[in-house]
């Protein structure tokens, strides 16, 4: 039963992101102060994308580190030294 509630939450939550132009993808980066300004997001929803940026964007995940190097190799790239 907890699992159906989850699912209709998650579904809701992506919704409500995707109306206000949010992709799946953005949620991860998306902040405080722009998450408050979407209509029809709950204290809840900010909690749970919050946990979902922690757990996936901190300092030791590997996600992160390669968003990170991926930055760094578009940076590189701009600035003539890397040619991919």
């Amino acid at each position: 039963m907890k699992t159906v509630k989850r699912e209709k939450y998650e579904r809701r939550m992506f919704r409500i992101f995707a109306q206000a132009g949010y992709s799946p993808t953005q949620i991860l980066t998306v902040s405080v102060d722009d998450m408050v300004e979407i209509p029809g997001i709950t204290v809840p929803n900010i909690r749970t994308v919050l946990c979902i940026q922690k757990k996936l964007m901190g300092e030791n995940s590997p996600i992160r580190r390669a968003m990170m190097i991926d930055d760094y190799l578009r940076f590189a790239e701009r600035m003539g030294v890397y040619h991919g």
